[in-house]
């Protein structure tokens, strides 16, 4: 067995990858299997034995490119899974940061979606807000006279039966602008320092794969 850093193992899964898909196309044309007249030899080779030998052979190198492949990947399935980061503030590992970092752009579609409803309801509620107050001043003129001052009880007693008749308020059982900033920082963290998180891991973290 030999030790290794995820990293070079991630190297390695990029070349076997050439590696396999070149292999691929060696298989194809007639080099597995081909029709060739009764007791003939297959075009390019000296004999049918030495087509038999290089298609077997073929065969084999694509096989153990696949093998390696496959045990690279699943060393670095394990590490990743049970290697643990801190990104954004939270501590996850490094298989749920890859996911995290596939998925962020659902968390960053929520957001918008928040923002989107908090900004059109703010609107909805300063504007409600501007309406009653105009009514309410048209109401305090008739009633109480231009001479009344604003603050004086008279006043306040009909700003407070108006508003309980005629006021809006808005409800935010979430807190929702306090959301908004949670979630705002959390993604600009994340997206801001994943990566490098990442990269510092898979640099330091080791795994064994086959000789």
């Amino acid at each position: 067995m030999a030790v290794i850093t995820v990293t070079d193992a991630l190297a390695e899964l990029t070349l076997l990858q050439k590696r396999i898909e070149s292999t691929r196309a060696a298989l194809e044309n007639g080099t597995l299997i081909t029709v060739v007249e009764v007791g003939k030899v297959p075009t390019g080779f000296k004999s049918r034995e030495e087509y038999e030998v290089n298609a077997k052979a073929l065969v084999q190198r694509v096989q153990a490119l696949l093998d390696r492949r496959r045990a690279i990947k699943r060393a670095i399935v394990v590490s990743n899974a049970s290697t643990r980061v801190t990104v954004a503030g939270e501590e996850m590992t490094v298989a749920e940061a890859i996911e995290m970092k596939n998925f962020i752009d659902y968390y960053e579609a929520i957001l918008d979606t928040m923002q989107s409803a908090y900004t059109q309801t703010r609107n909805q509620y300063e504007k409600a807000q501007a309406k009653i107050k105009e009514r309410l001043d048209k109401l305090a003129l008739e009633v109480l006279g231009k001479n009344e001052a604003v603050n004086s009880d008279q006043y306040q007693s009909l700003v407070d039966s108006f508003m309980a008749r005629e006021g809006v308020e808005l409800l935010d059982p979430t807190n929702i602008s306090k959301e908004i900033e949670r979630r705002t920082i959390f993604i600009e963290e994340f997206k801001s320092t994943c990566d490098r998180v990442l990269s510092i891991s898979n640099a330091t973290t080791t795994v064994e794969i086959p000789d």
